[in-house]
């Protein structure tokens, strides 16, 4: 009977310990709301696509970052967004600290926007430009013809702060992932 016990004892320690351990693995993925993140997103799933190239942008004397232009860079960002293999095309619109991108799958994509698919479109905005906070991104039909339509009025010359409020609506749609 003792020796049973003995045994019983020595194997709870070792349960104990694992859960221990297991718990402080964990403790580096927490997050902590509010604290920003500088972690570039994980890639590795993906050989021989290299999200992570995008050059930092360049930082100010007081370290603050140079506000990326939008208006000169924009197609490059889009153009590293559509190499995501789900993506055929898109369209980025940014107002302040906040990109508005309008995604279409490409067609062997039968799926519908994903948490996972959404980090790796903001990982590609962020990566271009710091200042970036929000992240809005959207696959719905209707949200992405109005966002090339905006995208087009903005090519052509018209001021973001004009489509401000249209902008607003799309970035609170139910549809749009945050």
């Amino acid at each position: 009977m003792m020796k049973n016990n003995k045994w019983t004892a020595i194997i709870l320690c070792a349960l104990t310990g694992c859960l221990i351990l297991a718990g402080c693995m964990n403790a580096g993925a927490r997050v902590i709301p509010g604290a920003e993140s500088t972690a570039q997103p994980d890639n590795s799933f993906m050989p021989g696509l290299d999200f992570g190239a995008t050059a930092m942008p360049q930082t100010t004397a007081t370290g603050m970052p140079e506000m990326f232009d939008w208006l000169q860079g924009r197609s490059d960002v889009e153009g590293k967004i559509n190499m995501i293999s789900e993506i055929r095309s898109s369209r980025v619109i940014v107002n302040g600290n906040t990109a508005l991108v309008g995604v279409e799958f490409a067609d062997e994509y039968q799926g519908e926007m994903t948490q996972r698919i959404h980090d790796m479109v903001a990982g590609e905005i962020q990566a271009a430009d710091r200042n970036i906070r929000t992240v809005a991104v959207t696959a719905a039909e209707e949200d992405v013809r109005k966002i090339n339509e905006l995208a087009d009025r903005i090519d052509a010359g018209e001021s973001i702060d004009q489509l401000e409020g249209e902008i607003d609506a799309i970035v609170r749609n139910v549809t749009t992932v945050q």
